[in-house]
């Protein structure tokens, strides 16, 4: 196994915000597309040897081209006027330096690339750089700036165009195990979205280069165990113990949300990717189950932060929510199918299940909104009076018995729960209640998220059948995560359950 975690030290939000200009481009330039990145195609053009006659090169037509300079190189590789790119930005932005990216495709590239950082009209650095290759790292901090100008000098060939097709404002950095100290992971998808919780990385960094890291609050690390992406965090805080020594904790883009407010809105059959979307603010990518594409939001949402609006939105959907192993929020329905079987091979010694009280009755309150009505229970909102009326729906547990402790699980402030769907949610939630065993054991993982759908056995010949509700990773030599599984006991006592209780045993590594 290989633990890497990759850090991308770019000014956060500069691609975004930035406002491209360049008068030497060549007309079908986008210029926008620099930092994000144009067409990787191998064009045809009228550089000499250039237009190889195998069919590897393609005909100028409208690819998404970022920036070719209008003008050759001489035949010393020299501009005699070096062409320019100008980027201006509304905010300012600290970063290590600048990656830019020139035509892979042809393997052209400029040896020799100026560039200026601007504070305003002022001036604050000015350095020269000379690329060997099509990808090159301009290396050099500056704080603050909020206007750059690279000019380009010279081409690596003679007669050729200054081609750009992507820059970083930053560099992506790769640390690896021999790197990396007291890696842990903490994720965690509520079955039910009672909470939207916020998944964490923390680990030591004891750098083996020269370098000397900022680490901007919310610059993004992706963790990895091999190939495979454990998740996407974006830095808390760091605390910068001796030369290249770092203590490091991140969040994910559920606890960048936490950060940020949403306003108060009434909702009626409103589309719930629509609101979702307008949520998360543009801010990360949302990946949402099909089967919620058509469905809808009704009712009244609070101001608050975007997580509390995120976590309302999710409950009355009867859906998760999660960003384990993915750089997206993931929003989608637990799929009550076949689990996937943890092996015996894979699981630590020492587990134990947990039983909770039985729960007698689920009560869940529905909420409506009207402008018309009378009482003193209302809403204001965009200088309009909602009046607010509510019902309760039960459902009783048939197994409770007289001698059972009271226990009703009450849901009343649910402000998108409305009569209409409210029975879907009672139900919703009662099922998870009846899941009252959580198995907590330590398994090597093989690619198990929260909220996958699970069956673990017990040292005393049954098995938990649930979903994995949270996961404790520590990334080593081996990656081993203490788990809890919200779920049912299964016993071996014939039938179908035995057969599956078997089958799990004899699962192998």
């Amino acid at each position: 196994m290989s633990v890497r975690i990759v850090y991308e030290d770019i000014a956060t939000g500069a691609d975004y915000d930035a406002t491209v200009t360049a008068p030497d481009a060549a007309a079908f330039s986008d210029l926008a597309l620099l930092p994000f990145g144009g067409s990787t195609a191998a064009i045809a053009s009228l550089e000499p040897y250039s237009w190889i006659l195998d069919g590897s090169r393609e005909i100028l037509d409208e690819q998404p081209v970022a920036y070719w300079s209008d003008d050759m190189s001489g035949f010393d590789g020299k501009f005699e006027t070096p062409p320019e790119i100008a980027f201006t930005f509304s905010k300012r932005y600290t970063s290590p330096g600048l990656f830019l990216t020139f035509d892979t495709a042809a393997g052209d590239y400029c040896t020799r690339v100026t560039v200026e950082w601007y504070r305003g009209e002022n001036l604050l650095k000015k350095k020269e750089f000379y690329p060997t290759g099509v990808e090159f790292f301009c290396g050099q901090t500056v704080e603050a700036w909020d206007k750059l100008v690279i000019r380009f000098h010279s081409t690596s060939l003679p007669y050729r165009y200054a081609k750009l097709t992507h820059i970083v404002f930053g560099v992506a950095r790769e640390f690896l195990r021999d790197e990396l100290r007291n890696v842990r992971i903490t994720q965690e998808a509520s079955i039910i979205s009672s909470e939207v919780a916020v998944n964490t990385l923390d680990f030591t960094l004891d750098s083996k280069g020269d370098i000397e890291y900022m680490f901007q609050f919310k610059q993004p690390l992706r963790a990895y165990d091999g190939e495979r992406l454990v998740g996407v965090f974006y830095i808390d805080g760091s605390k910068h113990r001796a030369k290249g020594l770092y203590d490091i904790s991140s969040k994910d883009a559920i606890g960048v949300l936490d950060d940020g407010p949403f306003p108060a809105g009434m909702y009626n059959e409103y589309p719930a990717k629509d609101l979702l979307e307008e949520i998360i603010g543009g801010h990360f990518t949302l990946e949402m189950d099909t089967a919620l594409v058509a469905a809808t939001i009704t009712g009244y949402l609070p101001s608050g932060s975007r997580r509390q609006a995120l976590q309302q939105a999710a409950f009355a959907l009867c859906a998760m929510v999660d960003t384990s192993g993915t750089d997206a929020i993931r929003v989608y329905i637990d799929k009550e199918n076949m689990p996937q079987k943890i092996a015996p091979g894979r699981i630590y010694t020492g587990g134990t299940v947990d039983t909770s009280a039985i729960v007698t009755a689920v009560q869940i309150t529905a909420h409506s909104y009207s402008l018309t009505g009378s009482g003193n229970d209302t809403v204001e909102l965009d200088g309009k009076t909602y009046h607010h009326t509510t019902e309760v729906l039960t459902i009783t547990n048939p197994n409770a018995t007289a001698s059972d402790k009271q226990n009703v699980i009450e849901v009343n402030q649910a402000t998108l729960v409305h009569p209409s769907n409210a029975a879907a949610v009672a139900q919703h939630i009662y099922s998870y209640y009846t899941k009252r065993q959580t198995q907590k054991i330590r398994i090597v993982t093989q690619g198990e998220r929260p909220g996958d759908h699970v069956a673990a056995p017990t040292p005393w010949g049954t098995m938990v059948d649930g979903f994995i509700s949270s996961m404790r990773v520590v990334l080593s030599g081996i990656a081993a995560a203490d788990c809890e599984i919200v779920g049912v006991d299964v016993r071996a006592v014939g039938g179908s359950e035995e057969i599956m209780a078997n089958e799990v045993y004899s699962g192998e590594l």
